[in-house]
């Protein structure tokens, strides 16, 4: 298989991680901070470590905390709901958001009738920051949440820049790095975010099963899960300390060392470089396949390794079916959980975008063949495809 799904998860993983998590797994996986006993606390420690490891890749050391969670849907989940939302507060996101985000703002709509509004985009679908400025001064932002790369696109939005103009106003800031902790480099201060909310699974490079955000030092979330944690069982609230309020539950020890793995081996490794060669080598041959649409970063804007595109005559689902059917290639078809950016897209018709989203692990040889396979479909390569997967979509 040619493997071009890397916005849905990064696979493979570095074979270190395979050993590491395999290993541990096996001789070491008890349950973290639930024992005194040698193995426990050596699980205790990795975890503090992991945490150690993730401030000092965003130079956040001695401003933040790290509160892990299962999952970076999770850990957004948790940052909303424990806002302390009042009737009449201003949300603002871009509509380059994921879902992840707007289903819960979407929520915190429903229950606490907070406003949620689109920051504004040029007609090149870029972050308009004049348009942000008047907006901010029209309505006044109290919550600012901005997706650092866009799953679609892979545009680079200007995310500190957006925050800066939002700190002015006292808003509560949140970046999305799901996409973008272990590709770009972030420093803590410069970015002006409240908290960084990230992914495991994805540019970490480590299994799923652990996620989490940073959070600066004196800002405070509500609860929203509670549970064990085996700190002061005795007492039935959680606690009231960062980051430990936020964590409850049995932490994914095995994906946690497959995190500690990855993060010791990204720095021997530098994904952006390795990204960008790839990027502009795909979009310098597109162009060579017939009536073929692209959705790419607006021009002048960084370009991360994620691109989309549409082939005339076909809905995007198709052309991915085919491309699996025929050829062993994993593309995503859809809307990708972000469903505001289509609409800027006009892309209706086409029923979302393919998306090609590149890794570290990802060849040229693999974009020839992607261009190749391109190049090859007709309608009749859809003959023999079950219909159930040509009507999907996602």
């Amino acid at each position: 298989m040619i493997y071009l799904d890397n916005g849905a998860t990064t696979f493979p993983k570095p074979e270190c991680v395979y050993e590491a998590t395999d290993r541990f797994a096996r001789e070491a996986a008890v349950n973290a901070g639930r024992g005194a006993y040698r193995a426990a606390r050596a699980a205790t420690d990795m975890i503090k470590e992991v945490k150690t490891e993730l401030l000092s890749m965003c130079d956040a050391r001695g401003q933040a905390e790290v509160a892990l969670t299962p999952s970076v849907t999770i850990a957004l989940n948790q940052i909303i709901q424990g806002q302390r939302w009042k009737e009449g507060v201003t949300a603002y996101i871009t509509p380059y958001e994921h879902n992840a985000v707007l289903r819960p703002l979407k929520l915190m709509e429903q229950k606490h009738h907070i406003q949620v509004m689109e920051l504004p985009l040029k007609e090149d679908l870029s972050i308009d920051l004049d348009g942000v400025r008047e907006a901010f001064a029209a309505c006044p932002p109290d919550f600012v949440a901005v997706t650092a790369i866009s799953n679609v696109t892979g545009y680079v939005l200007p995310a500190a820049e957006v925050f800066a103009e939002a700190k002015q106003y006292g808003a509560f800031t949140v970046l999305d790095a799901a996409q973008a902790m272990g590709l770009l480099r972030m420093r803590f201060a410069q970015l002006k975010a409240d908290c960084i909310a990230f992914a495991g699974h994805k540019t970490l490079y480590a299994p799923f099963g652990v996620a989490g955000f940073l959070i600066k030092n004196g800002v405070d979330l509500d609860v929203v899960l509670a549970g064990g944690n085996g700190i002061r069982s005795e007492d039935p609230n959680m606690p009231k300390f960062m980051p430990e309020k936020m964590e409850c539950a049995s932490m994914d020890s095995v994906a946690i060392c497959g995190l500690r793995t990855s993060l010791n081996w990204l720095k021997g490794v530098d994904p952006w470089k390795i990204e960008t060669e790839l990027i502009e080598y795909l979009l310098a041959r597109l162009p060579e396949v017939k009536d073929l649409t692209i959705y790419k970063a607006p021009p002048g804007a960084q370009q991360a390794g994620v691109v989309s595109v549409n082939l005339e005559g076909f809905r995007a689902n198709e052309v991915a079916a085919i491309l699996d059917a025929k050829n062993d290639i994993a593309v995503r078809a859809g809307h990708h959980c972000a469903g505001l950016i289509h609409h800027h897209l006009n892309n209706k018709k086409y029923d979302g975008t393919i998306r090609i989203s590149l890794g570290v692990f990802n060849t040229r040889e693999d974009i020839d063949a992607l261009i190749d396979a391109l190049k090859g479909i007709d309608r009749d390569a859809l003959k023999g495809i079950d219909a159930n997967i040509l009507r999907g979509n996602c």
